[in-house]
This record gives structure tokens, C-alpha cells and sequence, in this order.
């Protein structure tokens, strides 16, 4: 029951953001009582401490198969965006993205379990831009973890204004457009 609640509890934060989601729209879901669902979270702060964890666990591994394949930089580049593009489609925007949206209204240990997510996922990315370079097909001013963070912050924001815009075409040509200025 605890992954159901957790299943609807990411969508509805990726649809409305934290702030937005009661444990009752959670009970109501689910099809459980509200006293139920706080049998597997105490807070609104333990919700979305699992959130932040089964983030870096479900999509870090998904993250993990593109970066640690034998395609070169670019590819993965294009993989990744795909990614974050077919989430997108299904209304689902970045999990880190719609949690830092919350950063004000959660506690300070959370607040650090999403920033260290975030730098895992820009080291991530950052490995990418490494490979990039060493393979010569990627050119890009500073650091690759630079690249990556810039990278990163282009892709969701990408997904909140291709939401916005209702135009989720526009996400594909926009990170195709970017990827293809960078490669050599």
C-alpha cells in the first residue's frame, strides 16, 4: 500500500506541486481512510523525504542505463531529453523540479536530501559532458558540470513552458535544437 500511496502521491505533486496534495486527496486516491495513510507517512515532510528517495532510486536508475551505455555523448543527450520528454507527455513533470517549487515549506533535512539529489543528478549529467569532450563531439563553455547543471535546468524548464504553452512539440524541437548547437 505504501508504493500505491507513493505512486499517486508523485503525480499528484508532479500535477499540482507539494502544497497542493492533503492527506485526504491522497486517502481519497488510494481508497483508503486519512488515518491510513498516515500509518505510512507521519508528515507531509516523511511524504516527501520518500518522494525525494524513490526518485534518485526509480529514474537514477533509469538515468544510469542511458549514461553508462556505449552510445557516444550526443546520443545520450537525446536519450535523456527523450526522457524527460515522454514525461512531459504523460503530465508528469521533473519530481525534483515540482518538489523545489515546495523548498520554503520543507524542513531543512529535506531541503538537503533535494539538493543532494539534484547535485547526484548534474553529476550524472555531468558524466556525459565529460565523455562529450573527451570524444571531441561536444563543445561547450566551462566545466562539464557547468554543461550539466545548464543542461538539466533547460530541460525542466522546458517541460514547465511546454506545459504552459500547451505545445508539447515545442519541448522536442527546443532540447533537439540545443543538443545539435553542441556537438562538434
Amino acid at each position: 500500500m505504501r508504493e500505491e500511496i507513493l505512486n499517486v502521491a508523485e503525480q499528484m505533486v508532479q500535477e499540482r506541486g507539494l502544497s497542493a496534495v492533503s492527506f485526504q486527496h491522497l486517502a481519497d486516491a488510494v481508497g483508503l481512510r486519512k488515518p491510513s495513510v498516515f500509518h505510512h507517512f507521519k508528515t507531509k515532510e516523511d511524504l516527501a523525504k520518500a518522494l525525494v528517495e524513490r526518485c534518485q532510486t526509480k529514474y537514477g536508475v533509469e538515468y544510469g542505463e542511458v549514461i553508462n551505455s556505449d552510445q557516444n555523448a550526443p546520443e545520450k543527450l537525446h536519450q535523456i531529453a527523450d526522457i524527460f520528454e515522454q514525461g512531459l507527455r504523460d503530465d508528469r513533470l521533473c519530481l525534483l523540479n515540482s518538489l523545489g517549487q515546495s523548498m520554503p515549506m520543507l524542513s531543512v533535512a529535506v531541503q538537503d536530501d533535494l539538493r543532494l539529489s539534484v547535485s547526484q543528478s548534474i553529476d550524472r549529467y555531468a558524466r556525459v559532458f565529460e565523455q562529450g569532450q573527451r570524444e571531441g563531439t561536444l563543445r561547450f563553455e566551462g566545466t562539464p558540470t557547468d554543461a550539466a547543471a545548464a543542461f538539466l535546468a533547460l530541460v525542466e524548464g522546458l517541460q514547465v513552458l511546454a506545459r504552459a504553452k500547451r505545445d508539447l512539440d515545442m519541448f522536442n524541437r527546443a532540447a533537439r535544437s540545443y543538443i545539435e548547437s553542441i556537438i562538434v
